[in-house]
């Protein structure tokens, strides 16, 4: 039996009991600070004294608990949405999402720092899939040149965050990319933007002024009908009787401005259809995977696989606790202000060392110094003064020789935040 590296022994917080001792936290996705919230946990309690820990059966049937309608509720008044749907797994969003769009897409480009989750999904929809670079709107324009045949339907699937590296993708500039292909989509995984991000904690596209309560939202699109679209092979479809999930003249297109997508291929002045995954295990201080949209649009999506009538609901004390943190969330948005603050705190420590930080909100920085050997070193000399961070080996998006992955947290004091300086600077 394998040995684990650690053991946590208390909640996820700034400190935090790991092996018996107690370290500043600096390690994880706990953004916000809800995970240890006593609301929540209070939440939580409650809901698996009433309902037990879950209902033991799927959703389709006898399986929706009032905390789970609760979330689903609050989730959509979060996101300005009709409706949403909640399952349990965050990283099955991506494939959820595309089961119930890919039969709208002829190829899938990912930019390849991308998730896991992404890469998997993408592989399992069985369309042509191609990877582009980092954040790198010239070459995803290259590969959509190179590799789309005239007439094909391009979806672009990204993190928002990722995960490791902390960086931000840029979906404004996708979008413009996008612009130039009639029916384009852009899917975005926004497990680490969503609550972090935006005024409202929207994410990612409210943090690039992209959200206007469309997302998801189930407008007409373009259809077989057009004069240039080309009908899929069966091969390409990915099915093997060739029946694509939904008939080709249903409706199924995202807009970011809310209006009708052009009737006709050919326009280069419309924003691409726009597709939201996320999840409550990061900043919104729960667990599970959500997917906002209208309510057309999540019953489609509902039905596109098999998670409502085949998986279990989600257990009833998690789900009442994430609904509870959504209401803190939402009614106090300076949680956000007091996380961007301790962000900014870090990143200005950290580039007065010399480091090269970049200077958005996102609480997650991954330095690379040296390495492997020594990044593990000074993982462990931090330890030994008290402090956790993650030396990450082999993650999505990083190099060979890995990466010291820092998270910060609105609960962070200016003196925990100042010693991880001062001794980041004596090991370093």
């Amino acid at each position: 039996m394998t040995t684990p590296a650690h053991i946590t022994e208390s909640p996820p917080g700034p400190v935090t009991r790991i092996d018996g001792r107690e370290y500043n936290y600096f390690v994880g996705t706990g953004y916000l600070g809800l995970q240890a919230h006593p609301e929540v946990i209070e939440a939580a309690c409650e809901a698996a004294r009433r309902y037990g820990l879950h209902s033991a059966t799927s959703r389709a049937g006898f399986g929706n608990t009032p905390p789970t309608l609760l979330l689903e509720r609050g989730a959509a008044e979060f996101f300005g949405c009709e409706a949403s749907f909640y399952f349990s797994a965050g990283y099955a969003c991506n494939r959820i999402l595309l089961r119930a769009v890919e039969s709208d897409f002829d190829a899938i480009f990912l930019d390849e720092h991308s998730h896991y989750s992404v890469l998997e999904a993408a592989a399992q929809s069985g369309r042509p899939t191609f990877r582009f670079g980092h954040r790198n709107g010239a070459d995803l324009a290259d590969n959509l040149r190179r590799h789309l045949q005239p007439g094909r339907r391009p979806l672009v699937m990204t993190d928002g965050v990722f995960s490791v590296r902390g960086t931000i993708a840029p979906v404004a500039d996708y979008c413009d990319v996008l612009g130039n292909y009639a029916g384009a989509g852009l899917l975005v995984d926004d497990a680490h933007g969503v609550g972090v991000l935006g005024d409202r904690g929207r994410g990612t596209l409210e943090h690039f002024g992209l959200f206007d309560g469309n997302v998801n939202a189930e407008v007409s699109r373009f259809g077989p009908s057009s004069p240039h679209a080309q009908p899929l092979s069966q091969r390409e479809r990915g099915d093997e009787s060739g029946v694509p999930l939904f008939g080709r003249s249903s409706e199924s297109c995202n807009s970011l401005t809310g209006t009708a997508c052009e009737q006709a291929v050919g326009h280069t002045d419309e924003r691409c259809r726009l597709f939201l995954c996320a999840t409550l295990s990061k900043g919104l201080g729960g667990f599970g995977g959500i997917i906002p949209g209208s309510e057309r649009f999540i019953e489609r999506v509902r039905k596109a696989s098999h998670w409502y009538d085949g998986a279990t609901a989600p257990p009833a004390p998690v789900t009442a606790a994430a609904a509870r943190a959504l209401e803190l969330i939402r009614a106090n948005p300076d949680l956000r202000t007091r996380l961007w603050s301790n962000v900014r705190l870090l990143k200005d420590g950290l580039r007065a060392m010399g480091f090269d930080v970049d200077d958005t909100p996102v609480p997650i920085i991954c330095l690379a110094v040296g390495n492997a050997e020594n990044m593990q070193r000074i993982q462990r000399e931090l330890m030994v003064r008290g402090i956790a961070v993650a030396y990450m080996a082999a993650y999505s998006g990083l190099s060979v020789a890995g990466g010291l992955r820092i998270a910060v947290f609105a609960t962070h004091t200016e003196t925990m935040i100042q010693q991880l300086l001062d001794e980041l600077r004596q090991v370093a």
